[in-house]
């Protein structure tokens, strides 16, 4: 069963605030810690350098987080301010 914080909303608003949070789109970037490595290395010196897995993107190298559709008027505008992610609009 999926829940959601309805805040102030009066009753008879629930499906249409329900529907509004479907309505998103999900940007996915290279992850900024490791670059899209998906590691990064610990490096003391040549000779013994270490690599760790990305904690941020647990090794995978990007990122995904969700946008609401409300400040953005296309995907194109999206684009513009993430210029290298993949973009897709969900509901």
């Amino acid at each position: 069963m999926v829940h959601y914080n309805l805040g102030v909303v009066p009753e008879w608003q629930w499906d249409i605030k329900k529907e509004e949070k479907k309505k998103r789109y999900e940007v996915t970037t290279d992850c900024p810690d490791c670059d899209g490595a998906g590691s990064y290395a610990i490096t003391l010196d040549l000779s013994s350098s270490l690599e760790h897995e990305c904690p941020v993107c647990d090794g995978l190298g990007e990122r995904t987080f969700p946008e609401v559709t409300e400040l953005y008027e296309s995907v194109q505008e999206l684009q513009e301010q993430y210029p290298k992610a993949t973009i897709k609009r969900i509901a």
